[in-house]
């Protein structure tokens, strides 16, 4: 790799070094490689790894503390944050976004889409009134054909009254939650609270994704907000953790 979107600093670019190094770490925790409670490598580790100065780590570190991603724990090295990061505007994408940005074939095949009655978790999540509605959607995510990904939603019917199966497509941009909510009712999402934390697979998604109970997943939760501030989807979805290497190339 030979830019900032990889796994190498691009010497040659504007960029700075330090935020090239921040860069490249905040990916590799945000794809699995360093999980919560983990320690990232060393200043030492890291220096030799980029070949910059001590300054230069230092301030790239400083750049993921002030992002939320990691800790600094003294006398012991830097930690990967447990709490719940929330992702700045900047940062914030679907995933189907943030495969297609690195020119990985994504598509998804839909398991089920119903209207229900939301569990007591969502309910509150969404401050829904008694009788309000949800849809819920659970859905199989490939990426290079290869499943990945089974993912869960739901969005409170009063925001969305009509959303339907037949509104989203196996592939392309109207995969993605995010398009069509933006393109059938005009609701931009700005804001986001994620959590990500390794679980061991359940037996429904293990069977999904052709592997056994209990390997090392990731689990990711995702409340999504409007403009206006309020929120309009929740999402929970376990992503196998050999993803993190699809999401490293490029």
């Amino acid at each position: 790799m030979t830019n900032n979107e990889g796994n190498e600093i691009n010497r040659s670019s504007p960029i700075p070094l330090y935020y090239q190094v921040s860069q490249i770490l905040r990916r590799e925790i945000e794809t699995g490689k360093y999980m919560p409670g983990e320690y990232i490598p060393t200043e030492e580790e890291l220096q030799r790894r980029f070949k910059v100065s001590r300054a230069t780590v230092r301030q790239g570190i400083a750049e993921l503390v002030y992002m939320g991603l990691v800790e600094r724990q003294r006398s012991k090295g830097t930690i990967v944050s447990t709490g719940r990061p929330e992702t700045t505007l900047h940062d914030l994408a679907s995933f189907t976004n943030e495969i297609m940005a690195r020119n990985l074939t994504i598509t998804t095949k839909i398991l089920s889409f119903q209207h229900i009655q939301p569990p007591e978790t969502i309910t509150k999540i969404f401050e829904l009134k008694q009788g309000e509605q949800v849809a819920t959607m659970e859905r199989v995510r490939y990426v290079e054909r290869k499943p990945v990904a089974v993912e869960k939603w739901y969005a409170p019917l009063k925001y969305f009254p009509g959303i339907n199966k037949g509104m989203f497509k196996e592939s392309g941009m109207e995969q993605s939650t995010y398009y069509i909510l933006m393109k059938n009712y005009k609701i931009k999402i700005n804001r986001a609270v994620d959590t990500v934390s390794p679980v061991g697979v359940e037996t429904h998604e293990a069977k999904i994704l052709g592997v056994k109970p209990g390997k090392p997943v990731l689990l990711r939760t995702r409340i999504s907000y409007s403009a206006e501030g309020y929120p309009v989807n929740y999402g929970s979805g376990v992503y196998l953790i050999r993803l993190k290497f699809l999401l490293g190339e490029k």
